[in-house]
């Protein structure tokens, strides 16, 4: 019985010491685990981990699993690199095969041949020789520019005839030179100067055909049937002219002007005959008087420097410079006559015409 009871606890501490030692191996595994999961955390082959706060410790587990998931990111990360690295040696063989086929094509098309190159594994898209751009240089017509003359000098010749209510005269050949500026394109002003003469032959004096009875003989005996005289008038002459055309050769005008006029009348035949107290020989009238006239002519341009003018003028006197006929011949009767005749050719109407040389400078 009492054997029995020894061997009752001899096999209950067997017991027990087994499963202590069991306990005891299972804490060294636990422990061993955890002391290898820190040990590879701590490698350097490892990936760094998020620091852990000491009242948060993870277990083992979730380290590993952390652990095991920086690896399955690294591994990702470097397949990719490695695929990438792939793609850049086959893009670089790729372009330099195209840059081989399109050196090869310039070549033939520099010595005109046609080569067949194989196709690279992406066919190239054919290159167009450029095209040839042949360049032309037009020569556009220049017109020259034309030389703008705005002042001209006219020299002039022509004639000239007086009408009144007794008179009837024609001038001998008049003379004159004007000189104009352009200060518009179709308007001119001017001033011209001119000398007109003429010459005529008093066949109404009374002392000839009688009425102041003894004058009669010996004035006929020195002077004729008509005693000579000659009509000498200076102008000076300010006018302005409107040309209807600009460009044209041929310029046709309208103008208007206000003119001085000196004139003298004598006799031409001043031999001396004196008689009953008259002294005859010496008679002689001058006078000054204002007009006005109006133009209408035209230019004609021979180029730009020469050209032609035709002037047709008409002209009144404003003024007077004999104040009213002689109404006396008591002191001499010729020189009566000269201030008749002068008042009459003041009073008369003027018509002249004139050709021209204008000169353009």
């Amino acid at each position: 019985m009492k054997f029995s009871n020894d061997n009752r606890r001899l096999t209950f501490m067997s017991l027990f010491l087994a499963t202590a030692l069991v306990a005891s191996n299972n804490v060294h595994a636990q422990y061993d685990d955890l002391s290898d999961a820190e040990d590879a955390l701590s490698n350097s082959d490892a990936l760094e981990m998020d620091q852990i706060d000491i009242d948060g410790k993870l277990s083992p587990s979730e380290l590993l699993k952390r652990r095991r998931e920086k690896l399955e990111e690294r591994n990702k990360l470097m397949v990719e690199k490695k695929i990438e690295d792939i793609r850049v040696k086959q893009e670089l063989a790729l372009t330099n095969k195209l840059q081989g086929a399109f050196n090869n094509s310039l070549n033939n098309l520099n010595e005109d041949k046609v080569q067949v190159v194989q196709a690279a594994p992406v066919a190239p898209a054919p290159v167009a020789p450029a095209p040839i751009v042949e360049t032309k240089i037009v020569e556009v017509p220049v017109e020259p520019v034309k030389e703008v003359k705005n002042s001209k000098i006219i020299p002039q010749l022509g004639t000239s005839t007086i009408k009144g209510d007794r008179i009837d005269l024609e001038s001998n050949l008049t003379i004159g030179v004007s000189a104009e500026t352009m200060v518009m394109p179709q308007v001119a002003v001017g001033l011209a100067l001119g000398y007109a003469s003429l010459d005529l032959t008093d066949v109404a004096n009374d002392f000839v055909s009688g009425g102041y009875g003894s004058y009669n003989t010996g004035y006929y005996g020195v002077y004729g049937s008509g005693r000579k005289m000659s009509l000498g008038k200076f102008s000076v002459e300010a006018n302005g002219k409107f040309f209807f055309t600009e460009e044209s050769r041929i310029k046709p005008y309208a103008g208007l002007g206000v003119a001085l006029n000196r004139s003298t009348l004598k006799y031409e035949d001043t031999t001396s005959y004196y008689t009953n107290g008259v002294n005859f020989g010496n008679e002689g009238i001058s006078s000054t008087a204002f007009s006005a006239m109006a133009k209408l002519g035209a230019e004609f341009d021979f180029n730009n420097t020469v050209g032609l003018n035709l002037d047709l003028s008409y002209a009144k006197n404003l003024s007077s410079g004999i104040s009213k006929s002689a109404q006396t011949v008591s002191t001499n009767p010729d020189q009566g006559r000269l201030e008749n005749i002068t008042k009459e050719i003041e009073n008369g109407d003027v018509t002249s015409i004139q050709a021209g040389l204008v000169i353009k400078f």
